[in-house]
């Protein structure tokens, strides 16, 4: 009996959490403040590493490291697939800007963070002129990944939803390793190697939007999860 009602107490406190108690380490920015967009850029630095590792208690999960599980790149030249994605960094992130229109019910997030994504792999076609395949452990290494998300966002039952979004992104060098290409033939891997490292913008354009996708759906998800447990009056206060 003792027991039952310990676990209706801490059931009843994770439920107080999860109704709309904004976490200490995100600090709210007022409507009226005349310096806004400024206010919420450095709340959202301020609280952007800690937001990455999760919280549990509002059924956030991590975004630093984020796990992808299986990215599938089809086009007709190349055929790649990567399981046990994970993708490392995001938590390091900067922001470059921010920009909240109350009244229109808009916001654009502008950030940039240097991420590696490591997964297992398998592939097999080809690379711009080069015929390429192999399977075992990839890493790519992203210098300066710009994402901007523009969304939409209104209020429902007193919590912001976010209808819809758009994304884009560009990024400075990628830089890429892949172990056990062409069975372990090695002086075909390093030819490989050295040229898609050579060409990685081109690259880039034919293996990214799978990952990008995921990786920036992923981060809206959970905000999304913060917007539906908060109430919009914590989230800007009026």
């Amino acid at each position: 009996m003792r027991a039952t009602v310990y676990m209706m107490a801490a059931l009843t406190l994770l439920a107080g959490i999860s109704a709309g108690t904004l976490p200490s380490f995100i600090k709210p920015c007022s409507i009226s403040d005349p310096k806004l967009n400024e206010c919420v850029t450095k709340s959202i630095e301020a609280a952007g590493p800690k937001f990455a590792e999760g919280i549990p208690e509002l059924g956030i999960a991590p975004l630093d490291p984020v796990m992808l599980g299986t990215v599938v790149v089809d086009n007709p030249a190349l055929k790649l697939t990567f399981t046990d994605t994970v993708v490392t960094g995001l938590g390091g992130f900067k922001v470059n800007s921010f920009k909240i229109n109350p009244e229109k019910g808009k916001q654009v997030l502008d950030f940039t963070a240097n991420v590696t994504l490591k997964a297992n792999y398998d592939m097999d076609g080809q690379v711009l002129i080069l015929p390429i395949r192999g399977n075992g452990q990839a890493k790519i290494k992203i210098t300066n990944l710009n994402i901007v998300i523009k969304y939409d966002y209104e209020t429902k039952d007193g919590h912001w939803v976010v209808p819809n979004y758009k994304d884009s992104y560009k990024m400075d060098r990628a830089q890429f390793k892949f172990t056990n290409l062409f069975g372990g033939n090695k002086e075909l891997a390093d030819t490989t190697i050295k040229f898609i490292n050579e060409s990685w913008d081109i690259i880039m354009q034919e293996i990214a939007p799978p990952a990008m996708k995921e990786i920036i759906a992923r981060c809206v998800k959970e905000v999304q999860k913060l917007f539906a447990v908060v109430p919009s009056t914590e989230l800007l206060l009026q």
